[in-house]
């Protein structure tokens, strides 16, 4: 007569167990992978917000407004994103710290951070060691996403493309026989410099004079009078923006005249100007760039609006918009990952980005387990009287310029 009334304990004890079984896997999943709960997503931030390259900073304000307007949406699957934000200082030291800070006492989910290619470069082997998605905010440097690895992702334009880019747009200029070069002696410059020679090469353009501009440099008139003997019919100035600026304000002062083709770091063209001290300077500036328009164009302002919405007393620039295409892939890949979420899984979605539309970026976006660098070609700026304007990656004849 017990028996029954055992067996029917007995059953329904099993039945319980199995019960909790079956929901075990889906609570530790949100309860197991770091930086995931049930009501957010923690993403790592590091960058200078301090010393000399503290200007940067609204790179990752362009990046946490994509972020807040996907939390006032409702977030990912009933996920907020949430953002711990370290200082860098753009300094290889801090760098370190404060990446091991973001994964071993933050806890996040995944990094999205990094303007300068060295600090970026440093960090690198942590995020893999660590088993952390790295998707790298602005640096450049080619050697952080290639070779590819599991964990490395990017979405800005390399080096060697930025490079590609203005040597390709330098080959579609008419009358363009001889080519200067002026660039740091380091491997930022090295890696464009190298693939600007190539496609130069390749269409039987001389490089007639290559001159090297120390980082921080407050003069370049040694620079400027031997280009201007050399009588290129273009230069390409591969320098960063504050020694860019001190060549192109002697170039005007010493009467040498332009093209000047520089890379992506010139975007910010009115920042330039107002380094060189002049709108003159800047009027045959050909900057490249991998944002579909700067500020006040017609493609940028669904982004600029954007911006403004969460940042309503910051002034608009092209800076802002650097860490928008990161940020549009990273929630992509976190929809397409579902609400299970891991690391890996966020991983796999990932590489099935193609040709995915990723806010003011110039290019698509395509991303796959044997290529991380997402972007692959870039587009053309210049002044057209004060405004900025995308001519697109091949010379156009545009109508305007400095007239003072």
């Amino acid at each position: 007569m017990l028996r029954t009334p055992v067996l029917r304990v007995c059953l329904t004890l099993a039945v319980s167990a199995l019960a909790v079984l079956a929901l075990a896997p889906l609570r530790a999943s949100a309860a197991d992978v770091a930086g995931v709960t049930a009501d957010s997503i923690t993403i790592g931030m590091f960058g200078p917000i301090s010393g000399s390259y503290s200007a940067h900073r609204v790179v990752y304000d362009g990046a946490q407004a994509v972020y807040k307007q996907v939390n006032d949406q409702g977030g990912l699957f009933g996920r907020k994103i949430k953002v711990v934000f370290e200082d860098d200082g753009c300094d290889i030291g801090r760098a370190r710290a404060a990446v091991k800070k973001l994964i071993s006492r933050d806890k996040v989910f995944l990094l999205h951070g990094g303007v300068c290619s060295a600090s970026a470069y440093a960090v690198r082997q942590e995020a893999i060691d660590e088993g952390v998605p790295f998707m790298v905010m602005a640096a450049t440097m080619d050697k952080i996403t290639e070779p590819v690895n599991h964990f490395v992702f990017t979405t800005t334009l390399t080096g060697s493309k930025s490079g590609q880019t203005i040597g390709d747009f330098i080959r579609s200029m008419p009358e363009v026989k001889k080519v200067a070069i002026v660039k740091h002696p380091d491997d930022w410059s090295e890696v464009q410099v190298t693939s600007l020679d190539a496609r130069l090469a390749d269409a039987g353009i001389k490089v007639a004079s290559t001159v090297e501009e120390e980082r921080n440099a407050a003069d370049a008139t040694t620079q400027v009078l031997s280009i201007k003997e050399a009588a290129p019919d273009a230069t390409a100035v591969i320098l960063y923006p504050a020694e860019m600026a001190v060549f192109l304000r002697d170039s005007l002062k010493y009467g040498l005249k332009g093209p000047f083709i520089t890379p992506v770091v010139g975007m910010d063209m009115h920042e330039i100007e107002d380094r060189a001290g002049s709108l003159k300077a800047v009027s045959d500036v050909y900057t490249g760039s991998f944002l579909i328009g700067a500020p006040g164009s017609k493609q940028a302002q669904p982004y600029v609006d954007l911006f403004k919405k969460y940042y309503p007393d910051e002034s608009v620039q092209a800076l802002d918009f650097y860490g928008m295409s990161g940020a549009y892939a990273i929630v992509e890949a976190l929809r397409r990952a579902g609400p299970d979420l891991s690391r890996e899984k966020f991983i796999a979605a990932l590489e099935t980005l193609k040709d995915f539309n990723a806010g003011p970026s110039a290019c698509t976006i395509t991303i796959t387990p044997e290529n991380h660098q997402g972007c692959e070609s870039g587009t053309i700026w210049t002044l057209v009287g004060n405004d900025i304007v995308a001519i697109g990656p091949t010379w156009k004849a545009v109508k305007g310029g400095a007239t003072n």
